[in-house]
């Protein structure tokens, strides 16, 4: 910062000198009208755009407005060389002295982030400062100054007496400057008819004062190609009023800016007192940054997820947006949402950051609301996704009971009467028959037992956790390590989630990750149990697909838990079950 300080200084200073010159050349000249009104207005204006712009320039967020500024000041300081008497200086003067015109144009286009936003806008620009430089040269190299009305100079550059000519060059180079200008307009216009209620107050205190200069400028250059003296001189006057004007909207804005910031943080300090819930909020961070479109974004944990205030999953702007970005708010050092405004309050960071640090706490309470009901909407939606499964699950059940154990128990059925018909008249047909029945009866309860399976494995209530994720692991057709440590008995609820976790996850892993080894890790921590299975399959798996995962994180929505699942393509897959678990019942361990 230093550096930067010594640099603007240092350039200040260069002004300094460079406005005393040409106080001194006004003064000395000899064919400069009213020297004294030259001599102090030209230097006030140069100096006016030199001081505002080193503001600017110093203040970094308006850092690249600034050097702008600063050059429109030297560039201004440039025509004052047309007051020597030396025909080289004064031909210079002459030559220059309409620079500062487009330095002023680039500047009112890049206003305010300080760069240009088209190609088409950068060309203009490059065209308008070819312009300036060759314009006058018709008029400098064949044309006959003593239409000045002044006893100065001759050019030191004149080639020809051709004054004819160098006047139909000097208007037609006019039209193109008046179209240049005309062009320029249109495109600020409309700028501000496309801008945002925030990027519009950005725009004003440059615009309309911008505004003012080139609809000036235009008028001084029609006027003087069509010989209208009078009115060439009144629009002269108001153009250079407009020009004068553009610094002090300038630096009138800034200080507005910077005034208003105290207020604004202030009034939200009072608003921010009372109790207020999320739309209230949005409401007062809206007027207080003066962006009606300002929403409110909450980080949720675990998984960090981004809602808004009804707890809907939202988006945050992308960084290349061009209309709309994201303020981070934090409390205590942690994110707990953002704000998500304009672009061009970014102008602005320093009532952005107090805005924000303000509304700290305020959005720690919206974030809890917020997280209340985006867990309300998940347990309604998957209330609704376990009704819609029970039912899928009973129209599945009957459908395999009907074409499994009830289709052989009718056939024992049948079976057992015509033995009972043939016990007596045929005892080695009866015989046959009763043995088949009795196969028959051994594939239904066979099926009954694979049904019950999945309904509520009898291992889990008989023999516990343990021994059931011991069967599923034994059943599993790839390896399974199971990596235990020291826990009591869980809760009949739990236990029963915790063995669908690993079932659905092993079955996932033997259809679709072509795994060599599943590691399974039960654990408790912080009154939940924590499932994590892990395998070094091929990754890549979607939640979203299928019915089995979103059915297990139904399950676990419904006793309070979150189900999570890391799956970088090529590097396996991890799952991690957390579930509340409340008070442990007994010390049993849950896997030896």
């Amino acid at each position: 910062m230093s550096g930067l300080r010594r640099a603007l200084w240092g350039i200040g200073l260069a002004g300094l000198l460079v406005g005393a010159a040409a106080i001194a050349l006004t003064l000395s000249s000899d064919h400069v009208t009213d020297p004294w009104i030259g001599a102090t207005l030209g230097p006030f204006v140069g100096w006016s755009f030199i001081a505002t712009g080193l503001f600017a320039w110093w203040r970094r967020s308006c850092e690249r407005v600034g050097p702008l500024m600063v050059a429109v000041g030297f560039a201004w300081f440039v025509g004052a060389l047309s007051g020597s008497d030396v025909p080289w200086v004064f031909t210079a003067g002459l030559w220059l002295g309409s620079v500062y015109v487009v330095v002023c144009i680039h500047m009112v286009l890049a206003f305010p982030h300080g760069w240009l936003r088209s190609p088409f806008e950068r060309r203009l620009v490059t065209g308008a400062y070819v312009l300036s430089v060759v314009g006058p040269l018709p008029m400098l190299l064949l044309g006959d100054l003593d239409s000045l009305d002044c006893a100065c100079p001759e050019s030191a550059i004149r080639i020809a007496d051709a004054d004819g000519l160098a006047r139909v060059l000097d208007a037609a180079m006019t039209v193109v400057a008046v179209a240049v200008v005309l062009v320029v307009l249109r495109i600020l216009v409309e700028r501000r008819r496309t801008a945002s209620a925030v990027q519009r107050r950005a725009l004003a205190p440059v615009l309309w004062s911008g505004v003012a200069l080139l609809v000036g400028f235009a008028l001084v250059l029609s006027a003087d190609t069509l010989g209208l003296r009078t009115a060439s001189d009144i629009t002269g006057l108001a153009a250079f009023a407009a020009f004068a004007s553009v610094p002090y909207a300038f630096l009138l804005g800034i200080l507005r800016s910077r005034v208003s910031r105290g207020a604004v943080v202030a009034d939200l300090l009072s608003g921010l007192r009372d109790e207020i819930g999320s739309g209230d909020l949005r409401s007062l961070l809206a007027g207080a940054l003066g962006d009606p479109d300002l929403e409110l974004a909450y980080r949720l944990t675990p998984g960090d997820r981004i809602v808004d205030g009804r707890g809907h999953p939202i988006t945050l702007p992308a960084a290349d947006d061009p209309r709309r970005t994201s303020t981070d708010v934090l409390l205590d050092g942690t994110t707990v949402g953002a704000i998500v405004h304009d672009r061009s309050l970014g102008d602005d960071p320093q009532l952005l950051s107090s805005v924000a640090a303000a509304a700290g706490l305020a959005m720690e309470n919206g974030r809890l609301q917020a997280e209340l009901r985006a867990r309300v909407d998940e347990l309604t939606t998957s209330r609704a996704r376990l009704v819609e499964a029970g039912v899928a699950e009973r129209r599945r059940l009957e459908r395999d009971l009907h074409d499994g154990a009830q289709q052989r128990l009718v056939a024992l059925s049948l079976d057992l009467r015509l033995a009972q018909a043939r016990l007596h008249a045929d005892p080695d047909g009866a015989a046959g028959l009763l043995g088949h029945a009795q196969e028959e009866l051994r594939l239904a309860l066979a099926e009954l037992r694979e049904l019950a399976r999945g309904i509520h494995p009898a291992v889990l209530a008989d023999r516990g956790l343990d021994a059931a994720l011991q069967a599923l692991a034994a059943r599993s057709p790839v390896p399974v390590d199971l990596r235990p440590v020291g826990a009591g008995r869980l809760p009949e609820p739990v236990e029963a989630a915790v063995y669908h976790v690993v079932a659905e996850a092993l079955t996932n892993v033997a259809k679709h990750a072509h795994a060599m080894q599943v590691t399974v890790r039960i654990d408790q921590a912080d009154g939940k149990a924590i499932v994590e299975v892990a395998d070094d399959g091929i990754g890549g798996a979607d939640p979203a697909r299928g019915s089995g995962l979103p059915g297990l994180a139904d399950r676990l929505a419904a006793l309070d838990g979150r189900l999570a699942i890391d799956s970088p393509l090529g590097q396996g897959t991890r799952l991690r079950a957390e579930i509340p678990c409340g008070t442990v019942s007994s010390p049993t361990p849950v896997i030896q």
